[in-house]
């Protein structure tokens, strides 16, 4: 948050009520407007500076904080009318990647038929639950969430292959939510560390096979 001395405040158009002189000479009359570019206290010297720009130019006006009458702090709104907010508006930088959104296509591949057949299907639903507890009673550690999530990759791909990408971005999404469980299952810190790596790479490497990250918030 920006300084503010009583009603004032920088990037704020102020009009001066009354005629004064500041600690330096300078002598503003009333009527007098500009736009508060600069507002700061100086502890060492214990003194408000404040610089306004006015269509005449720039002026830097000091206020020794001990002074008992004019400008000061504390008595800001007698000499100083506030008026609108004239801050240029910000434009956020955006972090993510700006280039087009566009899933890969594979080629067929030979030998298909490799795949799982569950994992190829393009029948049925996104979520493979039969597939998923068949696999954790067979499976009986934590590495069977990365197999899950792998059996989805593999899904992934067959989708992508087929030009069905609302069902291969179904697929992704279930793949790197099976590896972040894969990640969370872990049982001590350096495991923890140890299965968090393995889940970004698995994801980076996902999104690279895909094209981009479908989970990404591109709002």
């Amino acid at each position: 948050m920006s300084m503010t001395i009583d009603n004032l405040r920088v990037d704020h158009r102020v009009t001066v009520l009354r005629d004064f002189t500041d600690g330096a000479g300078i002598t503003m009359r009333a009527g007098e407007s500009g736009v508060i570019r600069g507002l700061s206290w100086d502890q060492l010297r214990m003194e408000i500076h404040i610089v306004i720009e006015r269509t005449s130019g720039k002026v830097e006006l000091v206020f020794p904080m001990k002074a008992e009458s004019g400008p000061r702090n504390g008595h800001m709104h007698a000499y100083f009318e506030v008026g609108e907010d004239v801050t240029t508006p910000r434009v956020m930088p955006t972090f993510h990647d700006q280039r087009p959104r566009t899933m890969i296509v594979p080629p067929q591949e030979n030998g298909s038929a490799a795949l799982a057949d569950m994992a190829q299907s393009m029948d049925g639903p996104d979520r493979l639950t039969a597939m998923e507890e068949a696999m954790r009673k067979k499976i009986d550690h934590i590495g069977v969430a990365a197999s899950i999530a792998e059996l989805y990759a593999q899904r992934m791909r067959a989708f992508q292959r087929a030009g069905n990408e609302p069902r291969a971005i179904a697929a992704f999404k279930l793949a790197v939510d099976w590896m972040a469980t894969y990640a969370g299952w872990a049982t001590s810190g350096g495991e923890g560390e140890a299965l968090s790596y393995e889940r970004d790479q698995f994801r980076a490497a996902l999104t690279r096979e895909f094209g981009y990250d479908p989970t990404e918030n591109r709002s």
